[in-house]
């Protein structure tokens, strides 16, 4: 039986926040757009839910008006400081100038979705898992169970574990560049700032770290993640290992005592930024975490995630009348992507090699820093 055939432009596998900022950049572009994605929305997505400045800015790069839909959503906690918590209780907060948010991805992910639908064109597949793909001399070919959808150009924006990276890029799941994560909603953690993010690390669980974010009124995102090699190496249980971290800070037991888990546990893979990967070839582009562009040391994706998005499109833009998209000409997406998170992947790739075999000297650099941070107010207030 042949399968129905449609045809267009530019093919986007993925509608989370690369899929979707690549197809609001490609607006007005003049070219026929399929956003599909195997989901329903909406949907839910394990993630710290921190949706950081350089995300905002995006938004208003595309149009100043979608940041203004945005402090709209209903759930929602404005962040302007960071608390970072060492063995020993010694710590230091960090304030940030810059807007940005934390938002269950349930709500940004469709609230992303709403823009592409209200603002563009484009054709929107939910609910359409992809099985395989084939590159062509004229195109590139997505297969569903009951279509195929043919393009000039796919931008792989299908996660951590993106098909399309398995198959076009050759990427497998490495254990050294890959991080293990899970998720809890709480309820009822008393002594929680609505305006801060705060990081435990454990001397236990080193070299991981807990988080506690605030995600909108007596919402809490709470989770605790670890670089794969080290779940497997230490056969750490991550659920444990997140009421291992409460139990043994003090402030988190009394925090916790009457706090309410909400959800069920859920596990997510977090592949780093931690080696320099190809990010294209004969009719492709991988973005966010298909690229593998989480920060090392944050383990913050969807900034990079939308910016990759957007580059890609940008991408197309300007090649698109030297048609084919071949290898050698989309190689120039992959020199602006590493050179615009080249330098901060590769410096937080060696902060988190020092940590891993050095965990002691976490304590001694965050004293350092809180003295600086306290010198530096002082200096203003005098």
């Amino acid at each position: 039986m042949s399968l129905d055939t449609k045809e267009f432009d530019v093919l986007i596998l993925g509608a989370g926040p690369a899929g979707t900022a690549c197809a609001l950049a490609l607006k007005d572009a003049g070219l026929s757009v399929a956003l599909i994605d195997k989901a329903d929305f909406p949907r839910d997505k394990i993630c710290g839910d921190a949706i950081p400045a350089p995300a905002i800015r995006a938004l208003h790069t595309l149009d100043p008006n979608y940041v203004t839909e945005l402090r709209k959503l209903s759930r929602k906690s404005k962040i302007s400081h960071s608390r970072v918590v060492a063995p020993q209780g010694i710590e230091a907060t960090f304030d940030w100038k810059l807007e940005a948010w934390n938002i269950p991805r349930l709500d940004f992910d469709h609230y992303l979705l709403d823009l592409v639908k209200q603002h563009t064109n484009t054709q929107i597949l939910c609910a359409t898992p992809i099985d395989d793909v084939n590159i062509t001399e004229d195109g590139v070919c997505l297969i569903s169970k009951e279509r195929v959808f043919k393009g000039k150009i796919v931008i792989a924006c299908d996660g951590a574990h993106s098909i399309l990276a398995k198959k076009l890029a050759g990427f497998s799941m490495d254990r050294n560049h890959f991080c293990g994560a899970v998720r809890i909603y709480f309820s009822g953690i008393d002594g929680s700032d609505p305006s801060r993010n705060e990081f435990f690390f454990s001397r236990k669980m080193m070299p991981g770290y807990f988080w506690l974010f605030p995600v909108a009124d007596n919402l809490y995102n709470v989770g605790f993640g670890m670089l794969s090699k080290t779940i497997s190496k230490r056969k750490i249980n991550l659920e444990k290992a997140l009421y291992t971290v409460i139990d043994e800070f003090p402030e988190l037991k009394r925090r916790f005592a009457h706090a309410k888990a909400i959800s069920k546990p859920q596990g997510m893979g977090l592949p780093i930024g931690t080696r320099r990967l190809k990010l294209s070839g004969d009719r492709f582009l991988l973005c966010g975490d298909a690229a593998s562009l989480i920060d090392p040391v944050s383990g913050a994706g969807i900034d990079t995630a939308m910016l990759s998005g957007m580059m890609a499109a940008d991408h197309i833009r300007k090649n698109w009348q030297d048609q084919p998209f071949t290898a050698s000409v989309n190689r120039a997406y992959d020199r602006s992507i590493y050179k615009k998170f080249g330098k901060t992947f590769r410096k937080n790739t060696r902060l988190l090699r020092i940590l891993s075999r050095f965990p002691r000297i976490l304590p001694l650099g965050l004293k350092i820093i809180s003295l600086g941070i306290k010198r530096k107010r002082n200096l203003q207030e005098s």
